[in-house]
């Protein structure tokens, strides 16, 4: 990759993937400190999500998460941390949607034992690590 954010995604050990993803498209709702909006995840793994968004946090930052999974009686509420970020501007023309890549913090156990249960159930998403 030659952009710097692709530079600064293959540099982060933290981006590797640790745990499979699945796809999935639910409405989430993001709170922060000082902002309150929505976006819609493309795809999960027991340890975070992706959120396809145009509202992009900065990594690092906390953002608080409100979600339902599909076929679960039950609303998800976390904290979560941005661990990277994908931009597709005129500037930064990438694959896939702009978004975030979060982090789940301090999951609970009820709701982490749901999120694998919803994984178990799904099929999984193949990346090619070139």
């Amino acid at each position: 990759m030659t952009s710097s954010l692709g530079a600064r995604m293959q540099a982060d050990p933290i981006h590797q993937r640790q745990a499979e993803r699945h796809d999935v498209e639910v409405a989430v709702d993001l709170e922060s400190d000082t902002n309150f909006y929505t976006g819609l995840t493309q795809n999960i793994s027991a340890g975070g999500l992706f959120i396809a968004t145009h509202q992009i946090r900065r990594v690092g930052d906390h953002i608080r998460l409100k979600f339902t999974l599909p076929g679960a009686g039950r609303t998800i509420e976390c904290d979560t941390e941005v661990r990277w970020i994908r931009e597709n501007s005129s500037l930064h023309r990438t694959d896939g949607a702009s978004g975030m890549g979060l982090r789940f913090l301090n999951l609970s156990p009820a709701d982490s034992t749901a999120i694998e249960a919803f994984i178990r159930s799904r099929e999984s998403l193949f990346y090619d690590d070139e």
